[in-house]
Formats: C-alpha cells, sequence, structure tokens
C-alpha cells in the first residue's frame, strides 16, 4: 500500500480524524508517521477546496517549528487515489503519557516536573512563533529514553474542525477536559490556552485524577468555567506544596492571571525540583507581553457605528441631536428650501454635504452657547489652573513612587544558574551509567553552588553511602582474593581438609567468585575420597580379623586330664551401619557437613551450578549414603552453613547405629521461618 509516494509499513493506531501509518520515504529511506485526514463526506466542492487549505496553511505552519520537544513535520501531501490528505511526521518510539498514567507506571516528582517543564519550553518557542496548539492533552505527550519528552499534533486540532464540519465557526478545538475556558465560551485563543491545558496534564499526572471531571460534557464544560480544582494536599498529602502554587496559577479562569509564557511555567518547576519555592509572580507591567497568535479567525470583527448627519441649522443640529438622544435612529437630512425666483430642482440622489462646511457650521453652533459668551474672573481662571496643575504632579508623583525599580538583567547569576544546570545534568547521566565516583565529584561541586538545595544534599548523601558500599565491597573481594590464594597454596600441598575453611571463608566473602566454588569441590572430593580410602582399609582389617577368627578357639578349665572340658567361641566382628544424609534446602548457596565419632561422612554444597549463556546457582537436593562403625551410643555432629542467610547451625545429637542397619537422616531448612529440622529414622 502507498499513500502518495510513501510505502505503508504497517498501522500504528486509530483516531477521530484517520489512521496513522508507519511508513517508509523511498527518496531517502526515513521512517516516518503517516497521519492520514480525510475531508467530511457530504462536503461540496468549495467547501473540499476550503479544506484544503486549511489544511495546507496549518500543516505548513506547524512545520515550521523546529524544537528538540517538538514532533517535527516533514512533509504533506494527498493521495491521488484515494483523495486523502496525509502529513508526514517524524517517527518518534516511545509511549505517550496517556498510557503511561492508565499502566500505572511510577513517576517521581522530579520527573513529572521535568516533562512538563520540557512541553512548556516547546509550546513557548511555538507561541513566539504565531502557533498556539488548543489540544495539549497526555495523548500527545511522547516520553523517550532519557525522560525526554516530545509534543505532537501541532496544528491538527484546527484542521480536524474543518474536516468536521466546513462551514460551521466557533466549533470546540480540542478535548473537553483539557480545554480552557475561553475555549468553551468560544472566544478568541492565545498561548496562555495553552498553558491552562498543559496545566491539567500536570495535575493528572501529580493525582493520577482530572481536575474537572463529569458524566456529561455539560458538566465537564461548567466545572471547568465555573468551579475551582480540588487542592492537590486533600488527594495525596505528600505531593509538595510548591506544585499547589504552580497548578493554582495555571488553571486561572482569567488568563490574565495565568503565567503569561511557557517559559514562565519552566522556570516556576524547575525552581521547584531544584527544592527551591517558585518565583512570585511578577506585576503585570513587569511581565513579558503575551504572545499573540498569528490566527485572526477567531477574533470578534469591530462593529463600526456612523456618527449622526447634521443640519447645515444650528436648530436643525440641536433638534437632530434631541432626536438621536430619544429614539437612537439617524434623522434623515432636511432639505433645504428653494430661493424665490428660483425654480424648484428635481427630486434625485442627495449629494453628500462637504466636510469643511459641517466642520464650520459645528463651531458656530458650539460658539453660540451662552456659556462661551460669560466671561471668567481672572482669579478664579488661576485658580482651577493652579488646582489641576497640582492634581497632575500629585498623579505623576504617585504613580512613580508606586513603581518598582525595574530589575537589571544579572549576568553572573544567569551564569551561575546555567552553571549549575549543566552539572546537574552531567552527575545524573554519570549515574545512570553506573560511575557514582565520578557523579560524586559533579554533585559535590554542585553542593558548592547550591549549599541550600535539599535535593543536591540529598543525592550527595546518597552518593557518599554507594561510595562507601563500593569501598567495603573492594575490601571484601581483596580479603576474598586473599583467602583464595591461601587454599590454593593448602591445596597444592595436599592439604585438603585444611583448605576446605579457607575456601569456605573466600566463597562467603565473594560468592561470585568461581574459582573458589571450584576448589572447595576439589577439596571435598578429595577429602571424601581420602575417608573412603580409610574406610575400604578399616573394612579389609575387620574382614581379616573376623576370617581369622572364624575358627573357634577352645579352651579347658582345670588341671586333672580327667576333667570335663568347657569350650568357648569368640565372637565375629560386628557388621557396619548405613547412614543415609537427606537434606531439603531452597536456597542456592552454602553446604551442609556431617561428622559421626571421628569420621566425616557428608561435605555437600547445597547447589549446584548451571551452565549456559548465563552461568548462575540453583539449589539442589542432597542425598548420600555412608557406612559407619556400629555403635550403641554414635556422636553425630551437623554443621548447616547459608552465607545469604546469614545461617551457621551446629547440633550435636547422640543416635543408636545398629550392625547391618539402615538409618536415614534428614535435614530440612525453611528460610522464611529461619528454622532447621533434624530427624532420624
Amino acid at each position: 500500500m502507498k499513500l502518495g509516494r510513501y510505502e505503508v509499513v504497517r498501522e500504528l493506531g486509530k483516531g477521530a480524524m484517520g489512521i496513522v501509518y508507519l511508513a517508509k520515504d523511498p527518496l531517502i529511506g526515513r521512517l516516518v508517521a503517516l497521519k492520514t485526514i480525510r475531508a467530511s463526506a457530504h462536503a461540496d466542492d468549495d467547501e473540499t477546496k476550503e479544506f484544503q487549505q486549511l489544511f495546507v496553511r496549518e500543516a505548513q505552519a506547524a512545520g515550521i517549528l523546529n524544537h528538540p520537544s517538538i514532533v517535527t513535520v516533514h512533509d504533506i501531501g494527498q493521495d491521488e487515489a484515494s483523495g486523502m490528505s496525509f502529513i508526514a511526521m517524524e517517527y518518534v518510539e516511545g509511549s505517550n503519557l496517556k498510557e503511561m498514567l492508565s499502566q500505572g507506571r511510577t513517576l517521581t516528582y522530579e520527573q513529572i516536573g521535568d516533562i512538563v517543564a520540557q512541553i512548556a519550553e516547546a509550546v513557548d518557542f511555538a507561541h513566539s512563533k504565531g502557533i498556539v496548539h488548543r489540544d495539549v492533552k497526555p495523548a500527545n505527550i511522547i516520553l523517550l529514553e532519557g525522560n525526554r519528552a516530545k509534543i505532537t499534533d501541532f496544528g491538527i486540532a484546527k484542521i480536524a474542525s474543518g474536516a468536521a464540519n466546513l462551514t460551521t465557526t466557533g466549533q470546540f478545538l480540542g478535548t473537553p477536559n483539557y480545554m480552557a475556558p475561553e475555549q468553551i465560551k468560544g472566544a478568541a485563543v492565545d498561548g496562555r490556552t495553552d498553558i491552562f491545558s498543559l496545566g491539567i496534564c500536570l495535575y493528572e499526572c501529580l493525582t493520577r485524577r482530572k481536575p474537572f471531571g463529569g458524566d456529561s460534557l455539560t458538566s465537564i464544560s461548567y466545572k471547568i468555567v465555573h468551579e475551582s480544582f480540588p487542592p492537590l494536599g486533600e488527594i495525596n498529602p505528600q505531593i509538595p506544596e510548591a506544585f499547589e502554587e504552580i497548578v493554582a496559577q495555571c488553571l486561572a479562569k482569567d488568563p490574565a492571571k495565568r503565567y503569561q509564557r511557557g517559559k514562565d511555567l519552566a522556570a516556576a518547576l524547575r525552581a521547584v525540583i531544584r527544592g527551591e519555592r517558585p518565583a512570585p509572580r511578577p506585576e503585570p507591567f513587569l511581565a513579558d507581553e503575551t504572545v499573540l497568535t498569528r490566527d485572526t479567525a477567531d477574533r470578534l470583527p469591530t462593529v463600526e457605528i456612523p456618527f449622526p448627519q447634521a443640519d447645515d441649522s444650528p436648530q436643525a443640529m440641536g433638534a437632530g441631536t434631541n432626536r438621536v438622544a430619544a429614539s437612537g435612529k439617524q434623522p434623515a437630512a432636511a432639505a433645504p428650501a428653494p430661493k424665490s425666483g428660483t425654480a424648484p430642482r428635481k427630486p434625485g440622489p442627495a449629494a453628500a454635504p462637504a466636510g469643511p462646511s459641517k466642520v464650520r457650521n459645528t463651531l458656530t453652533n458650539v460658539r453660540a452657547l451662552p456659556l462661551w459668551r460669560s466671561r471668567i474672573h481672572p482669579a478664579i481662571f488661576l485658580g482651577i489652573s493652579a488646582l489641576l496643575v497640582a492634581s497632575l504632579l500629585g498623579a505623576v508623583v504617585t504613580i512613580q513612587r508606586s513603581n518598582p525599580p525595574i530589575p537589571t538583567v544579572n549576568k553572573q547569576e544567569e551564569a551561575r544558574r546555567a552553571h549549575e544546570r549543566q552539572l546537574r545534568m552531567e552527575g545524573n547521566e554519570l549515574l545512570r551509567q553506573g560511575r557514582a565516583a565520578d557523579a560524586a565529584v559533579k554533585f559535590e561541586e554542585l553542593r558548592k553552588l547550591a549549599p541550600t538545595s535539599p535535593f543536591v544534599a540529598g543525592m550527595s548523601e546518597k552518593l557518599s553511602a554507594i561510595r562507601q558500599r563500593e569501598e567495603v565491597n573492594k575490601q571484601q573481594l581483596a580479603q576474598a582474593q586473599q583467602k583464595l590464594d591461601e587454599g590454593i597454596a593448602l591445596y597444592n600441598a595436599r592439604k585438603f581438609e585444611e583448605s576446605i575453611p579457607v575456601f569456605e571463608a573466600a566463597f562467603q566473602l565473594n560468592p561470585n567468585n568461581q574459582s573458589a566454588s571450584s576448589y572447595l569441590k576439589l577439596a571435598q572430593a578429595e577429602v571424601t575420597k581420602a575417608d573412603d580410602a580409610r574406610a575400604k582399609a578399616r573394612q579389609q582389617r575387620l574382614a581379616q580379623q573376623q576370617t581369622t577368627s572364624a575358627t573357634p578357639t577352645t579352651t579347658r578349665s582345670g588341671n586333672q586330664p580327667g576333667d570335663g572340658a568347657h569350650q568357648q567361641t569368640q565372637p565375629a566382628a560386628s557388621t557396619p551401619a548405613k547412614v543415609t544424609t537427606i537434606v531439603n534446602s531452597p536456597v542456592a548457596d552454602g553446604y551442609v557437613q556431617v561428622k559421626v565419632g571421628a569420621t566425616v561422612i557428608v561435605h555437600e554444597n547445597l547447589f549446584e551450578e548451571r551452565r549456559g549463556l548465563f552461568r548462575r546457582n540453583q539449589p539442589r537436593l542432597v542425598n548420600v549414603t555412608r557406612e559407619v562403625p556400629a555403635a550403641n551410643d554414635a556422636e553425630v555432629e551437623i554443621w548447616l552453613i547459608v552465607p545469604s542467610q546469614k545461617l551457621n547451625d551446629h547440633r550435636v545429637l547422640h543416635q543408636r547405629l545398629e550392625a547391618g542397619g539402615e538409618h536415614k537422616l534428614y535435614i530440612n531448612y525453611d528460610p522464611k521461618a529461619k528454622r532447621v529440622d533434624v530427624r532420624f529414622e
């Protein structure tokens, strides 16, 4: 599928105006977002032409906006086959703010302030170009990686109005929940209208609810025009109080009481992020001039009322004036009477009275008033003049005293703030990269510039704690390496039993050290092999003793040959007992050791290593069977060591081990209850 020269890749979404596609520009191989706009199906040729003109004008206006926080408009066009108009915009990968709020994703107050400040600077740039967005809402704010924000659909609201009904004026341009009072009333809009909508977005991000809600368009519109919003503190007391002042000024019903520029709103939000109070609202005569838009279609035309025509005669002038005052209608000019001896003229179109003649008649009538003929005493005239001059001088002095001095731009302060912003950005970027030490240097320098900022102080303390943990980890890793070297030396000297506790200490200090885990297994295997060899040798000796004593030895009692003989048979050596140790533990580290008398019958890890794309440990079931000498009261020692749970459990049991019998030792560990259960069966 193609639209114009663009090759459609897939559909991105649908809206009230049309479908948005992901498309490719074959000329330069760039991916773009195509927003399609179709005129009304019932529009005639003139209306369609009017829509096309509106579409081109608004799209061209949006195309001049080149700002980091504004989605760029690349191209406009119309598909000849379908007659569908489209706008090719910058394709931005990210989620819009509406999706994030509906998904319940967490945003810190600093992130919310930064996002709204970026959009405020973007709309301020558009206002400086004479363009009002008219439809600022979370769905039009896109969030990218690094908490960067972009606003899209400049001019789309007005184009949508033209597409919906090309011959109707005074329509709503925008989404009802985010409209300003002047939009609802159908009055003219300017940059302050976008600031009101942006204030609603800020309120919704802070509270996760809209300030003016309702079941219908009528109730929502009434609340926006007449009612105040619920205070932030009543919804969530944890919201910083400074946001209350900013939201209140953004959502003022009177545009003159709002922030007059988007940059003023951005400056107030960044002050709150730094932990400062927003600057007080400047006096109207000190504030920056509000940016007016280039759009004159929303302004009401001036109604011109003609001045009543006057007759040349003073009597007619006075009568005409009285008639105008009484009826409010313009009197008809009286036709001049014809001179004697002159034939009357035929009726024809009345000639317009000459301008100089009207002025002379007016002055003559004014001079004819009685007041102009009276004389004023010089003393009274001078007194009135002096009173007027004194009043004028007093008014001038009062105005001068009431005017505060106009502040001058402090270049050093501006440079200091710019340096603070640069340090903050660099510190945050280093922290995202995991370079806590370098980030701590930046924030320490920032703390010297802004010693009273709670945000900077908190970040400095946080980074100091991170550096301390890193230093402790370095020392712990160094100790682990030292223990590993000692264990390897003992292992090479074939002192396997002595190397086991050293390897265990190295493993506890650094569980991620695979060398310590491997050497520990090798040493345990060597010890087990030696124990098996000793047990086998002991069994062989017992077997030899049993073979030697297989022939019974007979002894006689008595010295006389005739005495009866009493034969005694020596008992054979006892058969060893079998002990099966079963350990059930859900942890992925640590080991278990069981010792019967002086013999270690079990020394096993509680985990096994899984190899693949990523190496990791997982729990395993320990099930080991060993033979031990039979005993009526054998001393059984059990150790269960789990470093991640800080568990070091040692128990001593006394158990009867019958010859040839099979005994089972169960060891269960519950991490939640921190309980170890041991029993023999």
